[in-house]
C-alpha cells in the first residue's frame, strides 16, 4: 500500500464532504490518507470494529461474508459509516480489487465530522456495511 497525506482537495467530489466549506475540512488533513492499495489486500474484516471510514475513490473493491462474494464496490462507496458511528463490527469483508485508491478517514475524525460540521452528512456504508 501507498500512503499520501492529503491536502483539503482530496475531500472534493466525495459526496459526505459536498455541503461543507473547505476552509471547515482543513482539521480533517492530518487525519486523513490517500491509499493506493495492493489488489488481494483486507481493507475490513467481517466481525472487527470500525477504526476508520474508507470511501473508494477508483478501482473494485469485492465484498464476502461467511467466505461468499456477496457484492463488488466502486468509487464512491463508502465502508465503516455506519459501524463507526454505531461503535459495531463489520458484518463483511472487504477486499481490494484491481486499481483500488481509498480516502482513508481516522474513526475519531469522522465521529468529530459527524457532530461538528455543517452540511456533513455521514453517508451510510454501502452494500454490505
Amino acid at each position: 500500500m501507498l500512503r499520501h497525506r492529503p491536502d483539503v482537495s482530496a475531500f472534493a467530489g466525495v459526496p459526505m464532504f459536498d455541503g461543507v466549506d473547505a476552509h471547515a475540512l482543513a482539521p480533517l488533513t492530518p487525519y486523513a490518507d490517500r491509499l493506493a492499495v495492493t489488489p488481494g489486500v483486507t481493507l475490513a474484516r467481517e466481525g472487527r470494529h470500525a477504526h476508520e471510514v474508507l470511501v473508494i475513490v477508483s478501482g473494485e473493491v469485492i465484498v464476502t461474508r461467511d467466505g461468499f462474494t456477496v457484492d463488488r464496490l466502486g468509487p464512491g462507496a463508502v465502508i465503516g459509516a455506519d459501524e463507526e458511528l454505531a461503535g459495531t463490527a463489520h458484518d463483511a469483508t472487504y477486499v481490494a480489487g484491481a486499481g483500488v485508491a481509498a480516502l482513508v478517514l481516522r474513526g475519531s475524525a469522522f465521529r468529530w465530522a459527524a457532530q461538528s460540521l455543517a452540511g456533513f452528512v455521514p453517508t451510510p456504508s454501502t452494500a454490505a456495511g
